[in-house]
Parts: C-alpha cells; sequence; structure tokens
C-alpha cells in the first residue's frame, strides 16, 4: 500500500519528511511511495489543499485510482458543482471558476438552460424538488455551491440538495443566503433559507454562507421600462440600502470554493453606496440622458403590475421584502462595506458602474 509523505508545512504527519519540490503558496506537498518506507522509487510530488475536504479529496481520488493514477504528473482537479448555474449569480460564478482552472459542473433542473453555459462547463440536469438526478450529479463532486430560487418548496429543495451533497461525501459546501433572513416581521423567501442554513452547519462539511443585500441586477427586469417610460417603479423606499453586484457575490463565492481560510465564515455582501428610490432614479437618468422619476412607495401598485408573471406566494413575499425595506433600508456602515470588500478580495462594484454598462 503506498505512503503519503508530507513534504509541506507540519501538521498533517506523514511517513517521513522529503524536501519540497515545486511549491505553491499555501499548499501541501505530498509524495506518494509505492510501499511503506521504500523511498527508492518515490512518485510525482503534488500540491493540495491544507483544508480537511482537500485531503478526503485525496483520499476518494487514491480510492477510486490506485497507485498508478499518480505517476502522471497532471495535477488532481476535483469537481466543483454549482446548483442554480443559470442565474445572475451563478452564470458570473461558472465562468470565474472556469477560468481559473477548475473542473466545473453545471446543475439546472432544465436541460434547455444548460445550453447557454459558458464553454468547459459540463452539465448535469436534476430536481432538486423530487431529488431525481441528484445522485449523479454529485458523482466525484468535491466541492457545491448551493443556490436555490425563491419559492414556496425553497427550504425542501435546499434540504434535498444539502443530504445528497452529505451522503456523497462532498468536503466544502457554499450556500447563497440573503441578508439578516431571520428579520422581523418576517419574509417568506428570506425566512425559508434558515433551515438550509443550519442544515449546512450540521452536515460536517466545511461550509462558507454568503448573505448578500439587494442585488443590482434585480433591476435587468425593469431596464425597459426606465428607458421608455422615465419610470423606476421598485418600491426600494427613501432610506436606501448598499446593493451588491452579483459578480461581486460571485467572486466570493469563488474564493470560498476554492481557498482555504473561509470554513464557518458568514458574509454580509453588501455593495458600496446607499441606493434609495430616487437616487436610483438619479443615477438612471444621468446614464440614459432623460427624466427618470422614482415610482413611489406603494406596493399594492407595484404588485398589481407583475402579478401576471409572478406566484401568488413570491408575489406576496416580495411585498413584504418592499416594505421592510421602505421601514429599515437598511444602510450599511463604513465597517460593513469594508468587511464585504475583504470578503470578495477586490474593491466593489458600485451602482454606478453597473447602470453605465446598462447604457452602453
Amino acid at each position: 500500500m503506498p505512503v503519503i509523505v508530507n513534504s509541506g508545512p507540519a501538521g498533517n504527519g506523514g511517513a517521513m519528511d522529503v524536501p519540497p519540490v515545486a511549491a505553491h503558496p499555501g499548499k501541501r506537498q505530498f509524495r506518494l511511495f509505492p510501499a511503506a518506507g521504500d523511498a527508492g522509487e518515490s512518485g510525482p510530488v503534488f500540491n493540495i489543499g491544507q483544508g480537511a475536504h482537500s485531503l478526503r479529496c485525496f483520499g476518494r481520488v487514491y480510492n477510486m485510482y490506485g497507485a498508478n493514477f499518480f505517476s502522471q504528473t497532471e495535477p488532481i482537479h476535483m469537481t466543483i458543482l454549482v446548483a442554480g448555474a443559470t442565474g445572475n449569480v451563478g452564470r458570473p460564478t461558472v465562468a470565474a471558476l472556469l477560468s481559473s482552472g477548475e473542473t466545473v459542473r453545471a446543475l439546472s433542473r432544465s436541460e434547455d438552460k444548460l445550453g447557454a453555459l459558458p464553454e468547459g462547463a459540463e452539465g448535469a440536469v436534476a430536481d432538486l424538488e423530487t431529488g431525481s438526478g441528484l445522485d449523479a450529479a454529485f458523482d466525484g463532486v468535491d466541492r457545491f455551491f448551493l443556490i436555490t430560487a425563491n419559492g414556496e418548496t425553497e427550504t425542501q429543495r435546499g434540504l434535498n440538495a444539502v443530504n445528497a451533497a452529505k451522503a456523497a461525501g462532498v468536503g466544502r459546501i457554499v450556500y447563497l443566503s440573503v441578508h439578516n433572513p431571520d428579520q422581523e416581521p418576517p419574509i417568506p423567501h428570506s425566512r425559508s433559507k434558515l433551515p438550509i442554513e443550519a442544515a449546512i452547519r450540521e452536515s460536517g462539511a466545511e461550509y462558507t454562507i454568503l448573505r448578500p443585500s439587494y442585488f443590482n441586477q434585480t433591476d435587468l427586469s425593469v431596464v425597459r421600462v426606465v428607458k421608455d417610460f422615465g419610470v423606476y417603479p421598485m418600491p426600494i423606499g427613501t432610506i436606501g440600502q448598499n446593493r451588491v453586484d452579483t459578480r461581486d457575490i460571485a467572486d466570493c463565492a469563488v474564493r470560498a470554493l476554492t481557498e482555504d481560510g473561509h470554513n464557518g465564515a458568514e458574509y454580509d455582501l453588501h455593495g458600496p453606496d446607499t441606493i434609495s428610490g430616487p437616487g436610483a432614479a438619479a443615477v438612471y437618468a444621468r446614464h440614459f440622458g432623460r427624466e427618470v422619476f422614482y415610482g413611489g412607495d406603494d406596493v399594492e401598485k407595484w404588485g398589481e403590475s407583475v402579478k401576471a408573471f409572478l406566484a401568488p406566494w413570491l408575489l406576496d413575499s416580495l411585498k413584504k421584502m418592499f416594505l421592510a425595506q421602505q421601514a429599515h433600508g437598511p444602510a450599511a456602515s463604513e465597517a460593513e462595506v469594508a468587511a464585504s470588500q475583504e470578503a470578495v478580495g477586490h474593491p466593489l462594484r458600485s451602482f454606478d458602474a453597473f447602470v453605465a454598462e446598462l447604457a452602453g
């Protein structure tokens, strides 16, 4: 049976120490020997992350492929599964993971949506609500980014996904939750995420929970209204909140999925500036070159305009969300914005920059 030898930072132990070879920052290195104590026929040295999930990853790869696998010089790559891969957060996450050289499997309930995935992503069709297809989707997966769409069955879908990840031995789970999910009065599509968070903490896997504020990209559904009619219709109120760009959420998710040091972290994610309803209208007016007015705080009027496109449960939940925004915002403090930037790893994208992109 081969012996794993630790030639990197202390703490993992090993049969014997050997000099580090081809050092990689933040990684442990291991050399595989064909038999205990036989250092005469050493295999290649490779790097592996310091987290416990990486060591479990190594063990599964070795058990699957045996010593012949390690006679190769290619680095070990386990698969990252992204659920909700075709949405506003999932798409940029998949693209960023691929650009960093990760092996990515994108999960969707609809095979048609998988056609829009970036080149290099593997598609998998599964239904989180019924569990159909999840065993195959998790085959060979070491890390999992869970995004659950808002809806009446969200909690069950999320729990099914966590249970499938646990059964598959996934070593790390990153979950897209929401800012302040336990606020009062409750917002149903926020509160539904709490049992999923709890299940992830109890899963035994390394985990990171992302809790973003209101998305910049939520406005993609109303850009045409703003351009054609000069009205910003989202009833987000006059207090304002620090809206976050979904690409910044994706960048934070990539760090949590690929770096060590995020286990147990629960990141509140905000944008750099506080945007109210009238403030958003002013930003659109400046970049679109026309007058734009805020449509006001009447959530019932807003609901009438969108009820044909939303399920009743979700429509009611969104009304409650807007009422909470009108009452509380909340605007983020300087410290909260700084913490968000640290979690994302680069300067935060502003709402102004987002609208400038829309204006072309």
